[in-house]
C-alpha cells in the first residue's frame, strides 16, 4: 500500500466557509437543507455522491439549497426542486480492513447513482435531473454517466456500463458539476480551465470512458485545482485545502452553470473561467460550515491536533 501522505494544516488557518456543513456521520441538522431531501417527483432533482467518509449529503449540501433556491425564485409557483442521496458507502482507503474497501464502495456507488437515476426517471418523466459528486462521490458521479471501473488507488474497481445519453434516464440529465474526483483524466472539454485540467487524477480514466463522457460535455462541468492531492495530485503547491475550498471557491459558478442548463440556457459555456464571477440572474450564496472536522479521500481522520493523514 503507498506510504501516507502527512499534511500538517492548522484548522484555525481556514475560514468557517471551507468547513463544510452535514458532513459528520450523523443525522444532518440543516432543517432548511433537509426540507428539500425528497424522492417525490419535482421539476428539478438533483443526486448527490458525498465524499469518503461524509455524512449525508456531505460537502454539496449548500450547493443543492443554492441551485434549488435559484430554481424555484420564478413566479411559477408550480416550480419545484429538492434533492436525494445516492446511497452508498463512502468508504474511504483507510476506513477498513482490506486495501479493496475504497474500489468496492465505489462501485455500489456507481450502481446505486444509476439505479436511483433509473428509477426517478421511470416514476416522474417529466423531472430534469442534476448530478453532483464531490471526491470520492466526484468519481462515483463520472461512473454514473460514462461508466467505471479498473484499477484506482491499490484495488481494482468492477466494471459499469456508461448511461445513454440519448435514453432514460441519460436523457434526463440537464447538468453535473463534478468537484475534486479521484479517477478523472487531463485536458477534458467539460473541464474549468483553472489550471488543475492539466493534471490526471489520483488514476486516469480508459479511452472508452473518456469517449462516453465526452457524450455529456455539454451538461458536464469538472472541478479540479491545482494543489489537489486527490484529482491533480502530479500538480505543484499539494496541500489538503485545495481538496477542501471547492464549495468556498466555486459554489455560485456552478450555481450559475447549473441553473443555466436547468433551464435550458445554452450560453453557459464549459471550461471557461475557475473562478466564481459574475452570476448573472443567478443569486449568490454563502457556504456555511461548522468546525466540527474535515475529511478528505483517503483520510485517517482530521481532528483539532491539526494533523492531516492522507493515505492513497
Amino acid at each position: 500500500m503507498k506510504t501516507p501522505t502527512i499534511f500538517t494544516l492548522s484548522l484555525l488557518s481556514l475560514t468557517p466557509s471551507i468547513l463544510a456543513q452535514c458532513t459528520d456521520p450523523v443525522p444532518c441538522q440543516d432543517e432548511s437543507l433537509n426540507a428539500l431531501n425528497t424522492t417525490a417527483c419535482q421539476t428539478y432533482h438533483a443526486f448527490i455522491a458525498r465524499g469518503s467518509d461524509s455524512g449525508y449529503p456531505g460537502h454539496l449540501g449548500p450547493l443543492a439549497k443554492l441551485v434549488c433556491g435559484n430554481l424555484t425564485s420564478s413566479a411559477d409557483s408550480n416550480t419545484t426542486c429538492g434533492y436525494e442521496n445516492i446511497v452508498y458507502p463512502a468508504n474511504s482507503s483507510w476506513s477498513g480492513p482490506t486495501t479493496d474497501i475504497w474500489c468496492k464502495s465505489a462501485a455500489i456507488g456507481a450502481q446505486a447513482g444509476q439505479e436511483q437515476l433509473r428509477e426517478y426517471a421511470d416514476r416522474c418523466p417529466d423531472a430534469k435531473l442534476i448530478l453532483l459528486g464531490f471526491s470520492q462521490g466526484g468519481s462515483v458521479a463520472l461512473d454514473v454517466l460514462g461508466g467505471g471501473g479498473g484499477v484506482v488507488f491499490n484495488c481494482t474497481q468492477e466494471d459499469n456500463a456508461a448511461l445513454d445519453p440519448e435514453s432514460s434516464p441519460g436523457s434526463h440529465i440537464v447538468a453535473a458539476a463534478i468537484f475534486g474526483a479521484v479517477h478523472r483524466s487531463a485536458h477534458q472539454p467539460y473541464s474549468v480551465q483553472n489550471g488543475g485540467q492539466n493534471y490526471n487524477g489520483s488514476t486516469p480514466r480508459s479511452a472508452a470512458q473518456l469517449s462516453d463522457l465526452a457524450k455529456y460535455k455539454d451538461v458536464l462541468r469538472e472541478y479540479c485545482n491545482v494543489g489537489d492531492p486527490i484529482c491533480a495530485p502530479s500538480s505543484p503547491d499539494q496541500a489538503p485545502v485545495n481538496h477542501l475550498n471547492y464549495f468556498e471557491k466555486y459554489n455560485d459558478d456552478a450555481a450559475e452553470f447549473i441553473v443555466a442548463k436547468a433551464r435550458g440556457n445554452d450560453s453557459a459555456e464549459n471550461g471557461t473561467s475557475g473562478d466564481s464571477g459574475d452570476a448573472g440572474d443567478v443569486q449568490q450564496g454563502s457556504v456555511d460550515g461548522g468546525a466540527g472536522g474535515l475529511k478528505v479521500e483517503g483520510l485517517a481522520w482530521v481532528v483539532g491536533f491539526g494533523v492531516i493523514v492522507l493515505g492513497l
